[in-house]
């Protein structure tokens, strides 16, 4: 599961305007591998600030994370197929089809973003058929912020906090889930924090 970085952009407009490219790649090629007879479509990407992927942040977590959910995903039986990753506008990513239920695959994310402190820094994006398959399927409420625990979505489009205090914000993360540093990809390294959620998701 090697990804290959890619350079920083040289302006925020072609920053953005890679950026919704790479959005439009993402769902055309889940698009296709649902075409082909998948009925889901998973994507790990990493959940930190651009600042700190593009430092190189991101491949920690993202290995650990991958060993995480298949692992999750071995115990509830649920089939997954890798597809490949890679890295791109919007960070570095791994790609799996599954002939397994979109809502189960959900159910096994929702349990790997929630269980620890390396979840935080993990998106378990899951496509089906229909469309996305979002919390609210679960009965959830949106994921928080981690600076004020309000929803992430409305800060986020509302900028609503200072660069400095998400990478500070981030960088705690990390460490908590000793993902601030290279070793071991298997897993294990997760940090320990059980979210009161985890018991509804389980």
């Amino acid at each position: 599961m090697s990804i290959t970085a890619i350079p920083r952009l040289a302006s925020p407009d072609a920053e953005l305007s890679a950026a919704l490219a790479e959005r439009e790649r993402r769902v055309a090629e889940g698009s296709a591998l649902l075409h082909a007879g998948a009925l889901a479509v998973v994507r790990l990407s990493a959940r930190m600030p651009a600042s700190l992927r593009r430092r190189g942040m991101a491949g920690v977590p993202i290995a650990r994370g991958a060993a995480l959910f298949e692992s999750e995903c071995r115990r509830r039986a649920l089939h997954l197929k890798y597809e490949g990753g890679g890295d791109g506008a919007l960070g570095p990513w791994l790609l799996w089809s599954s002939s397994a239920p979109p809502l189960a695959l959900k159910t096994a994310a929702l349990y790997v973003e929630e269980s620890s402190w390396l979840g935080l820094l993990l998106d378990l994006d899951i496509q089906g058929s229909q469309g996305a398959i979002g919390r609210a399927e679960l009965c959830l409420p949106p994921r928080s912020c981690v600076i004020c625990g309000g929803p992430s979505m409305v800060c986020s489009g509302r900028l609503a906090h200072p660069v400095s205090s998400l990478d500070a914000a981030f960088m705690y993360i990390l460490k908590r889930s000793g993902a601030d540093r290279l070793g071991s990809q298997d897993g294990n390294a997760v940090g320990a924090s059980t979210p009161l959620t985890i018991r509804e998701i389980a």
